[in-house]
């Protein structure tokens, strides 16, 4: 019997463990927090209430996946319709926008240049079609620039941090693919599921249902936990245990190096995700225990991809260390609110372009009954930030009060109904797609071609930006392979990295 061990206890380590251990292989997932499920988590505040990593509900056009959520959460699993909004020049409308919303927000003249700019634009790409280079090339030359202009370059630069020009095509393409103003003309036409066109992409699919557990999305999670350690009494899933190396003999992998480490818990700071590679912050220095190894067959990876090549140390070629830190990410701070009233919000969750925070959302309105008192409410706001920086070094009280008036300024709560406010923040937030960032990913590819026992995938093993749906069915994927004893160069050799799961 071969043994794995699962570096990252997220949702997609977890689903990858639970695969295995269901076809009786030895398991041990090692995860740096205190906790399991990584960003698919349920953490819980001074009172118990449950805080999420954002808005965190469910869907699968994968019926494999959607089928195990439901398996898992069979106790209480409520499907509702997505309700989703996005204020846009001083108004709430549905998200994503659609076309008479965006005629209606502006002026006659504003509205025909928008349309002259995107039929200038279907002309122009075919008489005289010039390379996508950066996102701003491929949403202009799909939208036209004057909606770039208003919406899509302001929320990116917010968002990302820096301005669409420096962030590559398939960013766009990856997010919004297959986008033109004559599609969204024709998806405001329809209804429901009739809106689905067949040519979404797999990574950000047009979703109608979201599900969400009553406790708190991280139940999923949770339940994947038991699930291994149910299966065999060798099967282990720690916490607390960050993994600081991989033995590899030649092109095979034969162990890895951890240490026990304090949880990133702070009075308000209720964790903060982190690798333990970052250099620019270590939540688990100074504390942590001695080295110890474990032996293994196999490695299943969800630790963010430049933190796999440095753990591999010297059997990473030059090339892919170099490869690896041209990656970055960008970070996530999720100021929660536990709100003195029953309800807050007209919608699930609200994007702004003028706010503190990017996100807003009510975990009561996907489904989370019974996530706090029955009198209470909780808000998560999403803010993109950078390590170190005001917002990531600010404190949950400082934060918690900036965006409650924040929020009061929109009538959605009063300053004097917060009860409570906690952070949870992440170094590895998002994936961030840099112009040129595509070479970087094929140097690591083929890197990691080399090692046939190891493995890696998720949002951030992979460097993709995908869904908890996604990750779930990467963790299956990869679980799948190695239960096949196909070498890699057979399963994933001749796909191209936009379309793997895993690699």
């Amino acid at each position: 019997m071969s043994h794995t061990v699962v570096i990252g206890g997220g949702i997609c380590g977890l689903a990858a463990g639970s695969s295995l251990a269901a076809q009786g292989e030895q398991v041990t997932v090692l995860e740096a927090q205190h906790f399991l499920g990584g960003l698919a988590t349920t953490l819980r505040g001074k009172t118990g209430a449950g805080f999420d990593f954002g808005p965190h509900a469910y869907h699968a056009r994968n019926q494999r996946v959607l089928d195990l959520f439901k398996e898992i959460a069979s106790d209480g699993f409520p499907a509702r319709k997505k309700n989703v909004s996005i204020k846009f020049r001083g108004k709430y409308y549905k998200y994503p926008l659609e076309a008479l919303d965006i005629a209606k927000s502006m002026s006659p003249i504003i509205a025909a240049r928008a349309f002259l700019d995107y039929f200038w634009e279907s002309v122009r790409r075919k008489v005289r079609p010039k390379p996508l280079v950066s996102a701003e090339d491929w949403v202009i030359q799909a939208m036209g620039r004057t909606l770039y202009g208003m919406f899509f370059g302001p929320y990116t630069a917010k968002v990302w941090g820096m301005p669409p020009s420096q962030l590559a095509a398939s960013f766009a393409q990856h997010r919004i693919p297959h986008i033109s103003l004559m599609q969204v003309v024709v998806s405001s036409l329809r209804k429901g599921y009739a809106k689905r066109t067949g040519t979404e992409h797999r990574y950000a699919p047009l979703v109608i249902e979201l599900f969400y557990p009553p406790k708190g999305a991280g139940l999923i999670s949770q339940r994947m936990a038991e699930r291994i350690r149910a299966a065999s009494p060798n099967n282990r899933v720690c916490t607390s245990t960050l993994v600081t190396g991989i033995d590899v003999d030649g092109d095979r992998v034969t162990g890895v190096r951890y240490r026990t480490v304090p949880a990133t818990d702070r009075g308000g700071q209720l964790c903060m995700l982190a690798s333990g590679t970052e250099g620019t912050v270590d939540p688990f220095a100074g504390q942590r225990g001695p080295e110890e190894r474990l032996g293994c067959d196999r490695i299943v990876n969800t630790a963010p991809l430049p933190a796999l090549i440095e753990l591999l140390g010297a059997a990473a070629s030059a090339e892919a260390k170099a490869a690896a830190r041209y990656l970055r990410f960008r970070a996530l701070t999720i100021v929660g609110l536990r709100v003195k009233r029953t309800g807050a919000l007209p919608a699930q969750s609200i994007y702004f372009q003028d706010k503190t925070f990017n996100r807003l959302s009510e975990t009561r309105n996907y489904g989370g009954s019974e996530i706090c008192a029955a009198d209470e409410t909780i808000l998560l706001c999403d803010i993109t930030c950078d390590v170190n920086d005001a917002i990531w070094n600010a404190d949950a009280d400082e934060l918690g009060r900036i965006c409650a008036r924040e929020l009061e300024q929109e009538g959605f709560m009063k300053l004097s109904e917060l009860a409570e406010s906690v952070v949870l923040r992440s170094t590895f937030g998002y994936p961030v797609y840099m112009v040129g960032y595509e070479r970087a990913i094929d140097t690591l590819m083929t890197e990691l071609m080399r090692f046939p026992g190891l493995v890696t995938g998720g949002r951030q093993g992979l460097y993709k930006y995908v869904d908890m749906d996604i990750a779930s069915e990467m963790g299956l994927a990869m679980a799948d392979f190695f239960a096949s004893g196909r070498s890699k160069r057979d399963a994933i050799g001749t796909i191209p990295y936009e379309d793997r799961v895993f690699a």
